[in-house]
């Protein structure tokens, strides 16, 4: 939480300014980048300089990973019962 609060917050904020974003859509943006950089460095290094099949199949099967995992997580903790609809996984196929 501290290199978050520390570094990536301000980061986040200086580039929001400079190129003239809003925060939101930064935000959104910027946290997608980073939560799937590791995936995409691991494939990228698989697949030139260890020659193996890794790559897409690793950032796609990483990526619905994170997400069903996360929305099963917050369902086993939330206190409470939890309504959701398909506008979160359908919001941005207009």
């Amino acid at each position: 939480g501290l290199v978050c609060d520390d570094y990536f917050v301000p980061a986040l904020e200086e580039m929001s300014e400079r190129y003239q974003i809003t925060e939101d859509v930064a935000g959104a943006t910027f946290m997608a980048a980073g939560g799937s950089a590791p995936e995409f460095f691991t494939s990228l290094m698989g697949v030139t300089v260890s020659k193996t099949d890794v790559g897409f199949g690793t950032i796609v099967g990483s990526a619905v990973f994170n997400v069903l995992f996360v929305i099963g997580v917050c369902g086993v903790f939330a206190k409470e019962t939890l309504e959701l609809t398909w506008w979160p996984l359908f919001r941005d196929c207009n």
